[in-house]
């Protein structure tokens, strides 16, 4: 399943990134891994598709992931 990480601060939220994940309970485990918040913030999980959304490069040129 696909996720959007959102970000909550003062009742305002703004996507910054997509998980992917079997089902929320990973993605609510993994998203404080990946971004932390500052004081007054939170993150919040919220499922975006019931399927994985294919990661598209535009670029040509081989990529190294590390």
């Amino acid at each position: 399943m696909t996720f959007s990480v959102l970000l909550v601060k003062e009742d305002q939220s703004r996507v910054i990134g997509t998980l992917w994940a079997d089902d929320e309970s990973k993605a609510r485990a993994v998203a404080p891994m990946l971004c932390g918040c500052s004081e007054g913030e939170r993150l919040n999980v919220r499922r975006a598709e019931d399927r994985e959304i294919p990661l598209r490069l535009s670029s040509s040129s081989s990529m190294q992931f590390c």
